[in-house]
């Protein structure tokens, strides 16, 4: 995404890419944080201590070019000391303060090291910027999200040859519910036996080996031949499946859109932007159990009539609004729109 923004960005306007900007942790600081943690008590950021984030912004200020007419960070944190001489944009797919809430535990860390103001901000999903405006009291009409795309090419056409496969794809097996995925599939199976689940990515459990499951390991999309079998993923399976409590706007479920592939998935963070309930895929309630998952599984394999309707939303859904050309064209507008404040045509923001 980082790249695609660079991307959009040099065919709008001529582009000084700074960095990477990534100074070493300090030692004695990351050795006491570990120390808190041991001990229970609450602990700092050492990755986002003072002393390093001054470090960053020295660096930016000593690489950026002095005649560029606009900043553009990625990410917010890193940046917070960092006092830009010009307008500028950050984005990024969710607040410090959300990262906090569905990575870690909050009590565990010290109230004045959680970052509360952000200012000209961008990013991937609705859902982040409504929750960005409620709670940091930004200025609502600075705050947009761009969207996003997927990172696989579109095929010219639904090649789905009607097999009963689903596909669970993660990067961590536990936190995306994979043994709930498991559980559910086991139910779908005694109703469907000819029914069988792929997993891609993250190793599964020992008890995952069982009849109708197989393992692909990972697929990596920048090597060709893993690309191409991660698409054959996409175009033959019936759904992708997951049950995550830890993904704010996955790819996946747009790339999985681009073959006409549905998603059962859950009703969490931004998902619901990417996933129409009943026409793209079907959505559960947080944290669903394995016998609701297995209903909707059992539901997209045994509605017939429906079934095709759901692939041809899908693929609609994710072409007219999460492609790449769109991501670029949303993301120029934003740029167009602070570069005309330098212009006098509307208040500068600071």
């Amino acid at each position: 995404m980082n790249a695609a923004a660079f991307s959009a960005i040099n065919k709008f306007e001529s582009t000084h890419y700074v960095g990477p900007i990534n100074p070493p942790v300090i030692a004695p600081q990351k050795a006491w944080s570990k120390l808190c943690r041991v001990a229970g008590w609450r602990r700092s950021f050492f990755f986002f201590s003072g002393r390093r984030l001054q470090t960053i912004a020295d660096e930016v200020h000593s690489k950026c070019q002095t005649e560029a007419r606009l900043d553009f960070f990625h990410g917010f944190t890193p940046w917070i000391t960092t006092r830009p001489k010009r307008s500028y944009i950050a984005w990024s797919d969710c607040t410090f303060r959300d990262y906090v809430d569905i990575y870690h535990r909050r009590e565990q860390f010290r109230r004045d090291d959680l970052l509360r103001k952000a200012d000209r901000v961008l990013f991937t999903s609705n859902w982040a910027v409504e929750r960005a405006v409620r709670d940091y009291s930004l200025d609502a009409g600075r705050v947009a999200s761009v969207g996003i795309f997927g990172e696989v090419e579109m095929p010219a056409r639904d090649s789905y040859a009607g097999r009963k496969e689903f596909a669970f794809v993660s990067t961590n097996f536990e936190a995306k519910g994979g043994r709930v995925v498991l559980a559910a599939f086991r139910d779908v199976r005694r109703l469907h036996p000819d029914a069988s689940l792929v997993i891609v990515g993250d190793q599964p459990p020992r008890d995952a080996c069982e009849p109708g499951v197989s393992f692909t390991g990972f697929l990596r999309k920048e090597v060709p031949e893993e690309c191409r079998r991660f698409r054959k993923v996409l175009a033959g399976a019936r759904a992708i499946v997951s049950a995550t409590s830890s993904d704010i706007c996955p790819l996946l479920f747009v790339e999985a859109g681009y073959f006409g592939c549905p998603v059962i998935s859950t009703r969490k963070f931004a998902i619901p932007e990417i996933v129409d309930d009943r026409n793209t895929g079907i959505l559960l309630d947080d944290l669903p159990n394995p016998s609701a998952l297995a209903e909707a599984m059992s539901r997209i394999l045994e509605r017939t009539d429906e079934y095709p309707k759901m692939r041809e939303a899908a693929w609609a859904k994710a072409r007219g609004l999460h492609s790449r050309e769109r991501f670029e064209e949303r993301l120029c507008s934003r740029l167009g729109q602070v570069l005309s404040h330098d212009n006098g045509q509307l208040a500068p923001s600071r």
